[in-house]
């Protein structure tokens, strides 16, 4: 039984056979809540409290309603006792009995990647035990994984892998395959640069930035909107921007915002990548792909620049076709 788990710093998506799962990758400190009427009806996703190795937390959208959630941008957060619990419930997301065994496929930041792999590898492999708990926080459900296997990734280059991999993990586009791929992954807080000539990975020119992500336009958005009389935190913006909500103010700047945000990209993508004209295929991925994605094509101005449809779960589904390719 194959896994696949991207765990950004903004949202954490996964995938198995038969299921995809997409929640913010956000965990709280948990306390027990006292009126719980309308939660019965929410999916598990959007309710999730937790106990893993002793401790308790709220997990996802709901650490953001019921707790101040904590996002680590260190190297500490993918091994450290609350982002494993974010990996393990991810699994329970995932999992079809309360009992498996399974392999394991994920990635991590380009500039963490060499000298993390180990150490988060061991975290992962073994076994592992979690519970479901009620809003009490005594009452829940068992579960525990056996992780026998363990692939780890540079985070990018599973988007490579989902435009030249099949479902089996054989390569469905040669031309492609051979090629000169580059990455351009937005994140939440994060930017990832991936560069790969006939699919191997070139180190000099792939890189990860943290100070350039589609947060940094969020707090700007937020600044600005204060001064017009709106104090909206940037974490209570996501809604406005997907235009699930409307806020007329926003909607004036949102433009303004987004464009400077790309420029700044611009910049860095132009100085890790001079030879950028030489490439084959440059994919724009990742949540703020959506948002950010039109302005950077624009401003690159090649038509080798291409958007990634559904750019949140690229990554990973790119990491289970790898995993179908490695294990079979």
């Amino acid at each position: 039984m194959i896994k696949a788990i991207d765990l950004g710093f903004g949202a954490v998506k996964g995938i198995s056979l038969l299921k995809e799962v997409e929640y913010p990758s956000a965990v709280g400190s948990f306390r027990p809540i006292r009126f719980v009427v309308g939660m019965e009806k929410q999916k598990l996703e959007e309710k999730l409290m937790v106990e893993y190795q002793g401790s308790k937390y709220f997990i996802g959208s709901v650490a953001y309603t019921q707790s101040a959630p904590r996002v680590t941008m260190n190297s500490n957060r993918f091994t450290s006792k609350e982002g494993l619990a974010l990996m393990i419930t991810t699994l329970v997301l995932l999992a079809n009995e309360q009992y498996e065994e399974l392999k394991l496929i994920t990635g991590l930041p380009v500039d963490l990647y060499s000298g993390l792999k180990s150490s988060y590898k061991d975290s992962l492999l073994g076994k592992h035990y979690i519970k479901l708990i009620d809003p009490d926080g005594d009452n829940g459900q068992f579960y525990s994984f056996d992780i026998t296997d363990v692939t780890i990734l540079p985070q990018p280059i599973g988007t490579i892998f989902n435009q030249v991999l099949g479902s089996k993990g054989e390569i469905v586009d040669q031309d492609l395959a051979k090629g000169r791929l580059a990455v351009l992954d937005i994140g939440k807080y994060t930017v990832d640069l991936t560069l790969t000539d006939r699919l191997r990975f070139i180190d000099k020119s792939s890189t990860s930035f943290s100070d350039i992500g589609i947060f940094d336009a969020y707090k700007e958005m937020s600044y600005t909107l204060k001064e017009k009389g709106y104090d909206i935190p940037p974490d209570n913006l996501e809604p406005f921007i997907r235009n699930t909500k409307s806020l007329a103010p926003l909607d004036e700047i949102k433009d303004t915002v987004f464009k400077t945000q790309a420029e700044k990209i611009l910049s860095r993508v132009i100085n890790s990548w001079p030879d950028l004209w030489s490439y084959d295929r440059i994919f724009i991925t990742g949540g703020g792909a959506v948002l950010l994605g039109d302005y950077l094509k624009t401003e690159l101005g090649t038509d080798q620049v291409e958007i990634c449809p559904e750019s949140t779960m690229t990554n990973c589904r790119g990491y289970f076709k790898f995993a179908n390719k490695v294990w079979g």
